[in-house]
């Protein structure tokens, strides 16, 4: 290959690009070696599709456990919204729960939703948080907490956290 090196560690099987900086090589090497096989780039930006799943699955796992029901919900809730068949739904549930388990932080899944969605958008989908939160029976104050930061991160006003929270709470 013209402008790239084999690495040292023939068993790695692992080339890289000579134009790439030491760091940008150690960083490549550390994906390719803990993530064998994947082709999600860190740099790429999702679409607005997975990035609400992500941020769905940050959510259910707020309390460190994902309820059967929950997962229910989280699937019927993408489904609906994006008309997705089966395969489609299963593809984008398994990449969504492993960006979830791999996310350092909410940013680019964040940006993607204020930059595609419009207000009333993000407001629907801070309520489809709170069904979700509510979809085990129970609130848990993690859950909670999750949505209020993520509805502060998408520019949801106070007063529409509270109404979507209203409106999602089941009847008791």
């Amino acid at each position: 290959m013209k402008n790239s090196r084999t690495s040292h560690f023939p068993f790695l099987e692992i080339s890289m690009p000579a134009q790439l900086s030491v760091a940008g090589q150690i960083n490549r090497l550390i994906r390719q070696v803990m993530m064998p096989g994947s082709n999600a780039r860190p740099n790429e930006e999702p679409g607005p599709e997975l990035a609400m799943a992500v941020l769905m699955f940050e959510v259910v796992r707020a309390d460190d456990h994902l309820d059967v029901r929950e997962r229910e919900a989280l699937a019927r809730q993408l489904a609906e919204r994006f008309s997705l068949g089966d395969e489609e739904l299963a593809s984008l549930l398994t990449q969504a729960e492993q960006d979830a388990e791999q996310a350092t932080d909410h940013y680019r899944f964040v940006k993607q939703l204020n930059e595609h969605m419009s207000l009333e958008e993000r407001s629907e989908l801070i309520g489809m948080l709170w069904e979700l939160a509510w979809a085990d029976g129970e609130l848990d104050p993690q859950e909670e907490h999750r949505i209020r930061r993520l509805a502060g991160l998408l520019h949801v006003s106070h007063s529409e956290f509270i109404r979507t929270k209203l409106a999602a709470q089941p009847d008791k």
